[in-house]
């Protein structure tokens, strides 16, 4: 498959591993990390969802979650040079038929879909409020990575829009945001089911939290067992080479 992707300047192309998926990225705006993999194998998707990924950037949790049985997935991307490049993906990875990328402002779904018409939500959302940390001069790093573009409650209010009552909403995020997200949610009947927070390794506090909320659910929330993403030598867990779809050992 190689020999049908066209790479343009700047370009490169990344293997995703699982189904032979490749993926175009650009450095200078924003590369995926162990965030989006992880979130795309913590929501199981169920074979007749209707997804919606707000934010889809290159389009690798579509990508992958396709791969992991989602059939029906509606790619949000507001930056044209990304919404491009997820168009691409798709296209070069042939995953037309399940993923649909929508070039434009999920704040503004209203527009395109009626009110309920999906059951699965899923962000890896801008982690950083503006004025806090360093922000990065690469524009497309820094609107990836702050949020410049979407609050936090434009996430869960238009999860609340999209959503049929009693789907769900799942996201990555960082650990220390918990609270917030918690608080945020709730405000838009959102209400926690499960969590699991990831570490870095053993002994170190959380880096990052998964989090899986149900439109209209009752306050019931089961945690998980801590993910540890790397062991003491640096090397990935078990757990996150199987995630990966590779052998420990390489």
């Amino acid at each position: 498959m190689a020999d049908e992707w066209v790479l343009n300047e700047g370009e490169r192309l990344d293997d995703l591993v699982r189904d032979d998926m490749k993926l175009i990225q650009r450095p200078d705006h924003f590369c995926f990390s162990v965030d989006s993999v992880l979130l795309a194998h913590y929501v199981e998707p169920k074979k007749n969802d209707v997804i919606a990924d707000l934010g889809t950037g290159t389009g690798v949790i579509a990508l992958l979650v396709s791969s992991l049985g989602g059939n029906h997935i509606a790619a949000f991307e507001l930056d044209p040079v990304m919404a491009d490049l997820a168009r691409r993906n798709v296209e070069g990875n042939h995953k037309e038929a399940q993923i649909k990328v929508i070039e434009g402002d999920y704040r503004e779904s209203s527009r395109q879909f009626d009110s309920g018409k999906f059951s699965l939500v899923l962000a890896n959302p801008p982690y950083r409020e503006v004025g806090t940390g360093r922000m990065s001069a690469k524009s497309g790093v820094a609107s990836a990575s702050y949020e410049m573009n979407a609050t936090m409650d434009d996430v869960f209010k238009t999860a609340q829009y999209l959503l049929k009552y009693g789907g769900r909403l799942a996201m990555v995020h960082r650990a220390d945001r918990t609270a917030d997200l918690i608080t945020i949610g709730r405000k838009y009947h959102m209400e926690p089911k499960r969590m699991r927070f990831v570490y870095a390794r053993k002994g170190h506090t959380a880096v990052r939290v998964l989090i899986e909320w149900r439109y209209g659910g009752h306050a019931e929330l089961v945690v998980e067992p801590p993910l540890l993403l790397h062991n003491d030598d640096g090397s990935y867990t078990e757990e996150v080479c199987e995630i990966y779809g590779r052998k420990s050992h390489e």
